[in-house]
């Protein structure tokens, strides 16, 4: 895809970072954008962020927990229904965590793999069956650094980015 205009992008992790960086830059490109998060204060400036910047692109917001697949499921049916497709899922949600193996819980690595991994997995799968009907889709799952090489105390965050990766 050469051409962002008149395309329509789901962006996961869009209150902040680099999913508001995405966000701005492709509707500054001409591109209509789905966006979520669970941080809705986050995400209503990311809104008006882009309002600002691409006064022209439709750009909606949804508060979605990647790491629950029926939200991430109604997430993707609710933007094609506003915008009439959606030709880009950029899977971006992530959290960190650092901790030994030894001090972290089962709830904190629940947690991570949730997001991290089963959260791109979520936004995959949710999204595949529009992309393919869209003509022209693309799936972006975001990494890390972290995905190619291990830091020491982040065990969580490495195994979930080298699933990512994977």
């Amino acid at each position: 895809m050469k051409d962002f205009r008149n395309k329509v992008a789901a962006i996961t992790g869009a209150g902040s970072g680099m999913g508001r960086c995405l966000a701005i830059q492709l509707a500054q490109a001409g591109c209509h954008v789905a966006l979520s998060d669970c941080n809705e204060a986050g995400l209503a400036q990311t809104l008006a962020d882009v309002q600002r910047a691409a006064p022209g692109v439709k750009a909606t917001i949804a508060r979605v927990d990647v790491s629950d697949r029926a939200a991430v499921y109604a997430w993707a049916d609710a933007a094609v229904r506003d915008h009439g497709r959606v030709n880009l899922i950029f899977n971006n949600a992530g959290v960190a965590l650092s901790s030994t193996v030894e001090g972290m819980s089962y709830d904190d690595l629940e947690w991570i793999i949730g997001i991290n991994f089963w959260g791109v997995v979520h936004g995959t799968k949710a999204f595949l069956p529009h992309l393919k009907a869209s003509g022209e889709g693309h799936v972006v799952n975001t990494s890390s650094v972290f995905g190619l090489f291990a830091q020491p105390g982040m065990g969580a965050y490495n195994a979930s980015k080298y699933a990512v990766r994977g």
